[in-house]
C-alpha cells in the first residue's frame, strides 16, 4: 500500500516540533518560571563539579541573569574537591576555577575527605561524599549570604533515581523522584535542569563551545547509580526504548498521588497533635489509629518533617518501625536517623529530637 497519499483527518495532524523547544535554555527557563527557582533578591550559589551538567548550568545561569536580571545578587560557583581521584580531582578544581574566571563569577572551593568519614562512621564512601558535599555547600552558601543553591540534576538523573528507589524499595514519596525545589540538608536546593536531558546538555555545550571534565569513575559499574546508568537502563531500553520518559512520567503520577495524600495527612496531623514544641512532638495514638494505615504513615512522616525539617534519610523501614509503636505497649521505643527517638507512652507517641552536635569543619573554603 502506498501510504504517501494518506492524510490524517483535519485537526488531528501533529504539529512539527520546533527544534528550539528541545533546547536546554527553553526547558530550564520554563522550569525556573513554573517553580520560581531563582530568587529575585539575594545571591545564588551554583554547585559545579566540572562535569558537563554543572558546566552547562553555570554558563546558562550567568546568561539568564544577564537576560532576566535575576538573581538580584551575585552568582557564585561552588566546587567541592573530594580528593577521591588524585590528580584528576586537582585538575577538576583547576578547571572550575578557570571556568568561573572566564564567566566573571566568584568561585569558592572546599576540600573534604569521604574516605576518612566512611571509616569513622561506617558509611559507604558514596554516602559520606554526599553528606560532606552538602555540608561544604552549606558553609559556602553562608559565606555568600544565601541558602539557595542550584545543582545540576537532569532528566536522566530523575529516571535513574526513580529506578534505583524502585529497586531498593520506596513508597510514593520516594517514587515521586527528585523535586525541582526542596529544602534538604538545611539548604534550599533548586534544580533548573531537571527537565533537560543529557543529550540537550551536550548540545548546549557544543553550541556554546564549552569544555568539561570527565569523571573516570563513571566508567566503572561499581557504584549503584553507575550500574543503573551503564548496565541496567541500556538493557531495559531493548524492551522499552522510551524507558527514560516512562520513568519520568510515572514519577509525575506518583507525585500527584503523594501530594494529595500529604495534604490529607497535614489535616490529620493537626487533629492528632497533642503537643508541638521545639524538639518535641506528641501524637494522640488512639486518635491516629482511627485513620487508614497509609494515612497514618504519612502523618508520622509529616511529624518527623516538622521536627527535623528534613526527611531525606528516612526509608520505608523507618516509618514502619514508628508505625509499629501504635500497637505496642507503653515503654517501647524506636530510633530513626537525624537523632530522633520515638517512644510509646500511655495514649501517645512522643517524638524527641536530640540537640545537634556542633558541626565539624570538614574543609576550607577559598574565595
Amino acid at each position: 500500500m502506498d501510504t504517501r497519499s494518506l492524510k490524517p483527518p483535519r485537526g488531528l495532524k501533529a504539529a512539527r516540533p520546533n527544534p528550539r523547544d528541545e533546547r536546554l535554555e527553553l526547558r530550564a527557563e520554563r522550569l525556573i518560571a513554573g517553580h520560581e527557582l531563582i530568587p529575585r533578591a539575594g545571591s545564588l550559589l551554583v554547585g559545579v563539579s566540572g562535569g558537563p551538567d554543572s558546566v552547562a548550568l553555570l554558563d546558562f545561569l550567568v546568561g539568564y541573569r544577564a537576560r532576566a536580571g535575576i538573581p538580584g545578587g551575585e552568582i557564585v560557583a561552588g566546587h567541592v574537591n573530594h580528593g577521591l581521584r588524585g590528580d584528576e580531582s586537582e585538575a577538576d578544581q583547576a578547571f572550575v576555577l578557570d571556568l568561573a574566571g572566564t564567566l566573571g563569577v566568584r568561585c569558592m572551593t572546599a576540600r573534604v575527605d569521604p574516605a576518612e568519614r566512611a571509616r569513622e562512621r561506617g558509611e559507604s564512601k558514596e554516602d559520606a561524599a554526599r553528606k560532606l558535599r552538602y555540608g561544604a555547600l552549606r558553609r559556602m552558601a553562608a559565606t555568600a549570604r544565601t541558602t539557595r543553591v542550584a545543582v545540576a540534576h537532569t532528566a536522566d538523573d530523575q529516571a535513574e533515581t526513580v529506578l534505583l528507589r524502585l529497586i531498593r524499595g520506596a513508597g510514593l514519596t520516594g517514587l515521586s523522584g527528585i523535586r525541582p525545589h526542596r529544602a534538604i540538608h538545611r539548604l534550599d536546593l533548586v534544580r533548573p535542569l531537571l527537565t533537560t536531558t543529557r543529550e540537550q546538555v551536550l548540545d548546549y555545550l557544543t553550541r556554546r563551545g564549552l569544555g568539561h571534565r570527565v569523571d573516570s569513575s563513571n566508567l566503572s559499574t561499581d557504584p549503584r547509580r553507575n550500574f543503573v546508568r551503564l548496565s541496567l537502563l541500556p538493557g531495559i531500553q531493548a524492551v522499552n526504548p522510551s524507558i527514560r520518559e516512562t520513568l519520568i512520567r510515572e514519577a509525575a503520577l506518583f507525585h500527584e498521588a503523594d501530594a494529595y495524600i500529604a495534604a490529607e495527612a497535614a489535616r490529620a496531623f493537626a487533629a492528632v497533635a497533642l503537643r508541638r514544641e521545639e524538639g518535641k512532638i506528641e501524637l494522640d495514638a488512639e486518635g491516629l489509629v482511627l485513620y487508614p494505615k497509609l494515612l497514618r504513615k504519612y502523618v508520622l512522616r509529616f511529624a518527623l518533617q516538622e521536627l527535623n525539617g528534613d526527611t531525606l534519610d528516612l526509608s520505608t523501614a523507618h516509618i514502619d518501625a514508628l508505625h509499629a509503636l501504635l500497637t505496642s505497649h507503653p515503654g517501647r521505643s524506636a530510633d530513626v536517623p537525624m537523632g530522633i527517638q520515638a517512644r510509646r507512652e500511655r495514649g501517645a507517641i512522643v517524638l524527641r529530637k536530640q540537640e545537634r552536635e556542633p558541626e565539624r569543619v570538614e574543609g576550607r573554603s577559598n574565595t
